[in-house]
């Protein structure tokens, strides 16, 4: 084998290169798959877990070239111009894909027309660049190019140490553990690394972000917000222990836990110019334990995923997930949880409770009708609110003469019992 000092790289050099190897290639198979995902919730998942996976392969990239120039590294192997040449190139061209990579990314998110808060893997924001719009197109078309490039690149790389390990020149042991040092160790792990690579990229391209189907399928609604039939939805306060009736006061507890049907709609509806537009949320979930006897004892918890939003206009429906309206990124629910529930009619009733929306909590009433037969049970309700009050149409959108304060919001449920 050739002698060459340092034998290897520094251990921070190695552990480095080969998350970086992994990471490249599964993103590289993941960003594949992005084109095939359908619109909405799925997309949206996607396109953030790929952000965040292009952020910390930058972070990775600019800690791998910083240890590059302070650690010493092994002499290049004795080979011809060409040779060198052609060496040289793959591996600035590498570092390129590496660092430019997440960088095109991270302007084309900086600079788009809707602006989506990047939360790195779902905790942490993550800034937009303080960049002009005129880098957006160039960016994209860059960004789109480089996984081609590097997948060309990975494979030079490889061929390339192949073909030193065959000379037996010890190009590959030097980014392997000092544990592994035979010829023929290596040969083994060189294979294991092609194979855990090819592994990589597949399972970027196959990546799933199917959302769970805990809750109802929520079908699109045409139907208007009907107030007068659904019962007046009113700010009201927290009912008090003596507004319940005595009755359910001193009843033994009956509140039983309901389960949600498929085919449930939770819509809403707003006026944009004089024109009411109107949409749905496709996922959302509920937790019921509910009674007319026991309303004491009865609960409703709500949770409605805001990046499942349909309105009937793709573009729309983007700038109603941005910050300046839902803010997905940051707080990608809404929570409505009932304190109180109070009997208003036969079969008519109001929640009041807290709506938590867009990082704000307001107090929020919610009428509904109930019928139950057995242990089956229909409900419909409505309520309405002030979407300025949670932040909701911020900057050029607060205004109201275009786009009014109050949204409606309507729903329809079916529900069973869950026997005990």
């Amino acid at each position: 084998m050739t002698t060459i000092s340092p034998a290897r790289y520094s251990a921070a050099a190695i552990t480095l290169h080969w998350m970086i190897a992994f990471l490249l290639l599964f993103q590289i198979g993941l960003g594949w798959a992005l084109e095939d995902l359908p619109e909405g919730v799925a997309q949206f998942a996607g396109y953030q877990f790929h952000k965040s996976v292009g952020i910390a392969i930058l972070i990775l990239s600019l800690g791998r070239l910083a240890v590059r120039l302070v650690k010493p590294r092994p002499a290049p192997v004795p080979a011809g111009r060409a040779q060198a040449f052609l060496a040289a190139a793959v591996h600035a061209l590498l570092y390129g894909v590496m660092i430019v990579g997440p960088l095109t990314g991270w302007i084309i998110v900086s600079t788009a027309k809707v602006r989506l808060q990047t939360m790195l893997f779902g905790t942490v924001p993550w800034p937009d660049l303080p960049v002009g719009q005129a880098l957006h197109e160039p960016a994209e078309v860059l960004h789109g190019l480089l996984g081609t490039v590097g997948v060309a690149l990975i494979v030079l790389h490889v061929v390339g140490a192949i073909y030193h390990h065959v000379k037996r020149e010890d190009v590959i042991g030097r980014m392997l553990p000092r544990s592994i040092a035979s010829h023929k160790a290596i040969g083994v792990a060189a294979g294991v690394a092609i194979v855990a690579g090819l592994l990589a990229l597949f399972g970027g391209r196959t990546m799933s972000f199917a959302v769970p189907t805990a809750a109802p399928s929520v079908e699109a609604s045409s139907a208007p917000v009907e107030a007068a039939s659904q019962g007046a939805v009113e700010e009201m306060p927290e009912a008090a222990p003596s507004e319940v009736s005595s009755e359910a006061a001193s009843a033994v507890a009956k509140a039983a836990p309901w389960k949600l049907e498929k085919g449930g709609r939770l819509g809403f509806s707003a006026e944009y110019s004089g024109e009411a537009i109107r949409g749905t949320f496709k996922r959302w979930e509920a937790d019921i334990v509910f009674d007319p006897e026991d309303l004491a004892g009865s609960s409703i918890r709500v949770n409605i995923d805001l990046a499942s939003v349909e309105s009937g206009d793709a573009q729309r429906d983007d700038m109603l997930k941005s910050d300046s309206f839902f803010g997905v990124g940051a707080d990608p629910q809404a929570r409505f949880v009932a304190t109180s529930i109070r009997k208003r009619g036969e079969g008519r009733y109001v929640a009041n409770g807290t709506l938590t929306l867009h990082g704000k909590a307001r107090p929020l009433a919610v009428a509904f009708t109930l019928k139950i037969a057995g242990d089956r049970a229909t409900a419909s309700g409505s309520a309405t609110l002030q979407r300025l009050a949670f932040g909701v149409g911020e900057a050029e959108w607060s205004a109201t003469d275009q786009l009014k304060d109050a949204v409606g919001v309507d729903f329809s449920l079916a529900a069973r019992r869950i026997s005990p």
